[in-house]
């Protein structure tokens, strides 16, 4: 066990603050994502001068991971407008299965003909980096100047695919090591509906429960033990944590509205004390969460080829998703390609990529040095290509005068013939 030396972590977590701080500023200035910058720090304290234990924040990993995903999803949760979420669902996981099907399909048809997998393992692999993650596109999207509808749409879909790979991942793995008696129906469903109704049932519990604190301190302590003993529940009974954070916050933050539906004359929920201060907590939870990541990133040269070849591919998979899933759907031009370049791969990869070497595939053993690649490549991709998109939307049009005046002499014939 790596030895914890607590003035680094200290030390770690004051400057992380400092510098997701300056990364907001340098985002509302040039709307690069401050996700960037902390990455690289991460990758500059842990992998290049290695002043932090890379070893102690993988072992701590699935407690960060848990922390990172709850903390974030319940926030997003807060901020989400309930109708939005009704109408945008269907939508969000018609994209989110595309991109899951599609990136299985292609990296396992990559990992298989050009890096001599078995096809199993190149599906098992193509699962694992088939899903956006939430964590960063939540992070990036909430920043940028886009469309409700379709920052639900962005949101949701990558909400519903950290735990689909999950659970698709774990059935491939089941199915390699011949476990025939896990269904990965079954399972999909368990997690899905268990972590929404739980997650539904204990927010509107909690809507009571904070009408009675209402004026009284530390309502916010509370409301976070909360989300954590929601969390914990629904993973003890097989279901996505993640998802019952979401549908917590959801609740919470749309609390006037369930209180309409439930014929509740109190209207009471998420009061603007709670929102601002989960919104300080949100910030250091984001901001230490993208440097765990560059810590945590392990870059072997001879298989930087295969990620990159990869990610190329996860982002082309990317436009064919958006442009099916999206179809008959109004949407800006801006919006639109926003919602192509986020392909971000996140933390859900990182700790999956350890699954299979602990189920007993050995072949397995280089999904890491593969997938960190990945992670790096598209995060990055993403916080670029978002900026450039955002910037060309901002280009005035030329006008056509040519056009214009064309148009002009035709409509004044007209008036007088």
């Amino acid at each position: 066990m790596a030895e914890v030396n607590a003035l680094e972590i200290l030390m770690l977590f004051a400057i992380t603050i400092f510098v997701g701080y300056v990364g907001s500023l340098i985002f509302n200035k040039t709307k690069i994502s401050d996700v960037i910058w902390l990455i690289l720090f991460g990758i500059l304290i842990g992998p290049v001068l290695h002043l932090v234990d890379r070893a102690l924040f993988v072992t701590i990993s699935p407690f960060l991971a848990a922390v990172a995903l709850l903390i974030i999803l319940f926030d997003a949760g807060l901020n989400m407008d309930f109708y939005q979420l009704v109408r945008g669902a269907p939508r969000s996981m018609l994209v989110g299965i595309l991109d899951v099907l599609f990136g299985m399909l292609v990296v396992g048809f990559i990992a298989t003909w050009f890096f001599g997998f078995d096809l199993l393992l190149g599906l098992l692999l193509g699962a694992i980096l088939g899903g956006t993650s939430s964590a960063v596109v939540v992070a990036i999207v909430s920043r940028l100047n886009i469309s409700q509808n379709v920052k639900t749409l962005l949101n949701l879909e990558s909400i519903f695919t950290d735990p689909l790979v999950i659970v698709v991942s774990i059935a491939l793995i089941n199915i390699i090591v011949a476990n025939s008696s896990y269904s990965a129906l079954q399972g999909i469903l368990a997690a899905f509906s268990v972590g929404a109704v739980i997650g539904v049932m204990l927010g509107i519990v909690w809507l009571f429960i904070l009408e009675k604190l209402k004026g009284k301190p530390f309502d916010y302590m509370l409301t976070l033990a909360a989300l954590l003993l929601v969390y914990v529940l629904v993973e003890s009974a097989a279901g996505s944590g993640a998802i019952a954070s979401l549908f917590f916050g959801i609740v919470l933050g749309n609390g006037a509205t369930i209180s309409r539906m439930l014929k509740i004359r109190r209207r009471t929920g998420a009061n603007p004390m709670l929102r601002s201060f989960h919104m300080e907590v949100s910030f250091f939870i984001r901001s230490f969460f993208f440097v765990f990541l560059g810590i945590i990133v392990l870059i072997n040269p001879t298989y930087i080829v295969y990620g990159l070849a990869i990610a190329a591919s996860l982002i082309i998979i990317r436009l064919a998703s958006i442009q099916i899933g999206t179809h008959g759907m109004f949407m800006s031009r801006t919006d639109k390609n926003l919602a192509r370049v986020m392909a971000p791969r996140g933390l859900a990869a990182a700790v999956l990529a350890q699954l299979p070497v602990s189920a007993g595939i050995k072949e397995a053993a280089i999904f890491s040095d593969i997938i960190f690649v990945v992670i790096l490549a598209t995060v990055m991709y993403t916080t670029i290509a978002s900026r450039l998109a955002i910037r060309r939307s901002r280009r005035p049009a030329k006008p056509d005068t040519e056009k214009h005046y064309k148009e002009a002499e035709a409509s004044i014939k007209k008036q007088k013939g």
